[in-house]
């Protein structure tokens, strides 16, 4: 009796152990887990106009959520934190925002946001205000856009951009008003003080717009967890608790991706690491990203500012075997050296124009040629001198953590100096490298060329607007590559940064064809940076943890960067935990 009472006892005590531990494992959060490099507090920070913010990459929007997401499968728009949005019938563009949605701070989304965020990047050079006189009220959710050259590229510029909290910004919002009626650029004195005060401005905490939150405490050097934001845009549709994100480039995810540590990554990985994954049941994501790396120069260095020595170059490295030790069968030469992708090129230029294009096929004798052709000549250890007898030997910096395109780097140093050049390596901190790019603290260095955009104007502002002076963000300006933008080529005189942006203007596809081409025949002839190869995304993605479509499915044309498909899956709830 006295064992049977016992065992009763103990039948009691395990059950209500059980019981109390169940509502714990019921409720342990469902996780998505991914990667990307940010800086750690104190020189990273909340501030999303500055240099330094705690950007996350490709998962901003999950916490400054965009007006709406553009779907390349379809060539429109999904709302997102806009409920309508389009031009009226003058031309300007009107937005309502959907109600009753909330920031993290417990702010509801309102007109008022939208204001903040495009006043306050006026003082931060947005490109859209090239194309904008004013944003205006209409009602607490509706805004109107008062553009001065109305364009389909401008609604890109509208929709795409992350949505920033009046909370925060109002102040910078209220501070850059009057100098947008008056037109003021940097140079003022009112402009230049609104500016230093937004620079210097350190936000104690994230305020999020979208399904989650990244907190301060939640912050560490190896990852951040990023948690739910109850009744931010899309809070209602995503399938995770949380979103965490592991910190480093491709040496300090490759582990975590091999042990299952990591469900998804965008970071380049070598051939060989692609391979190992693969036989680890991981599947790979391949698509085009519409950019990669290429060769910049600095202008005010010679004779590098001379277009012969760069079409040179561009003979002396082998492109294809460049991208293939680099990516394997992600990293693809370009065909047509037109400043933008080929896919872009196919879609916007005729047949004639792509046939008249340089190739710049892997030719050394065509490239010493070139350089003979201007006087250049060769010492006697077959090192070449320039017209006035000085080496061509020149510093190739590169960021450090990129495994692509260090690899990318020393492949091109290796075949330059094979050629006759006299290149040295230089592996900088991968955000110092961008800084000593726009700051012209560099003589040759590996940037990106081309950028994820339907429209390939916008291609061409990265080496001509951000990489030559203007940068991205408030704190980045300085002299970049120095190029000088006034060029003359086969098709007459014309200033690239004007052309750049005239071809983003008017709501008529047509009628930017020909500015695209002038953009595309200018850039092969002068070749003002050095496309080395479009990178493939080779993006590691373990099923085994993730429920999502099938790689055929069409939300994987979306690009890899502003409209970066796997944030998109996971904001339209198209990617939840795998079942156990």
């Amino acid at each position: 009796m006295r064992k049977s009472f016992r065992l009763l006892t103990l039948a009691l005590v395990l059950a209500l152990a059980i019981l109390t531990l169940s509502p714990a494992l019921a409720q342990s959060p469902t996780q998505f887990i991914g990667g990307w490099p940010y800086q750690v507090p104190p020189n990273g920070h909340f501030n999303s106009y500055a240099s330094n913010f705690i950007d996350l990459g490709i998962y901003r929007d999950l916490q400054l959520p965009p007006l709406a997401i553009y779907m390349w499968s379809t060539g429109e728009y999904t709302p997102m934190a806009a409920a309508s949005f389009g031009f009226d019938d003058d031309d300007n563009y009107v937005v309502t925002l959907t109600d009753g949605k909330t920031w993290s701070d417990g702010s509801a989304v309102s007109a008022d946001d939208l204001i903040a965020t495009f006043n306050t990047g006026y003082l931060t050079n947005w490109n859209i205000w090239n194309f904008m006189d004013s944003v205006e009220k209409v009602d607490d959710l509706t805004v109107k856009f008062n553009l001065n050259a109305p364009s389909l590229a401008v609604e890109r510029f509208i929709l795409t951009e992350g949505l920033r909290p009046a909370s925060v910004y109002g102040t910078f919002a209220d501070s850059a008003a009057p100098l947008i009626e008056g037109k003021l650029k940097a140079g003022d004195a009112d402009f230049d003080a609104a500016l230093t005060a937004l620079t210097d401005f350190r936000p104690e905490r994230m305020v999020s717009g979208g399904p989650y939150v990244l907190n301060p405490e939640d912050i560490s050097d190896a990852k951040v967890t990023l948690m739910a934001n109850p009744g931010g845009v899309a809070s209602d549709t995503v399938k995770f608790d949380q979103v965490v994100l592991w910190n480093g480039e491709t040496d300090t995810v490759t582990p975590l991706l091999a042990n299952g540590d990591m469900w998804y990554a965008t970071h380049g990985l070598p051939p060989a690491t692609e391979a190992d994954l693969i036989s680890r049941g991981v599947d790979i994501i391949r698509t085009g990203m519409l950019s990669g790396p290429a060769i910049y120069v600095n202008y005010d260095i010679y004779p590098l500012n001379r277009a012969e020595v760069r079409q040179a170059m561009a003979h002396a490295i082998d492109r294809d075997a460049n991208g293939f030790v680099s990516l394997g069968e992600s990293g693809v030469s370009p065909a047509y050296m037109a400043g933008m992708s080929d896919g872009l090129a196919e879609s916007w230029l005729s047949d004639e124009v792509l046939d008249s294009l340089n190739p710049y096929d892997y030719d050394v004798e065509a490239g010493a040629a070139i350089l003979e052709g201007i006087g250049f000549t060769k010492d006697a250890d077959g090192k070449w001198l320039d017209d006035q007898g000085n080496p061509l030997a020149f510093e190739l910096s590169f960021p450090a953590e990129f495994a692509d395109w260090s690899a990318a780097a020393e492949n091109a140093i290796q075949a330059l100096n094979d050629f006759g050049f006299q290149i040295t390596g230089v592996a900088v901190q991968f955000q110092q490298h961008e800084q000593d790019v726009y700051d012209s603290n560099f003589q040759m260095a590996i940037r990106n060329w081309g950028i994820g955009s339907p429209f390939p104007g916008f291609s061409y502002l990265e080496p001509y607007r951000r990489y030559n002076g203007q940068a991205g963000l408030a704190g980045e300006a300085g002299g970049g590559m120095k190029m000088p933008l006034d060029v003359t080529y086969s098709g007459g005189e014309v200033n690239l940064l004007d052309l750049a942006n005239q071809s983003l203007e008017g709501l008529d596809a047509d009628a930017q064809v020909p500015l695209v081409e002038q953009l595309a025949v200018s850039f092969n002839e002068l070749l003002p940076i050095i496309p080395l190869w479009e990178r493939y995304t080779n993006n590691a993605f373990n099923r085994n943890f993730l429920e999502a479509p099938p790689a055929d499915d069409p939300i994987y044309l979306n690009d890899t960067t502003a409209d970066a498909f796997m944030p998109t899956m996971i904001l339209l709830g198209m990617i939840s935990p795998a079942a156990s």
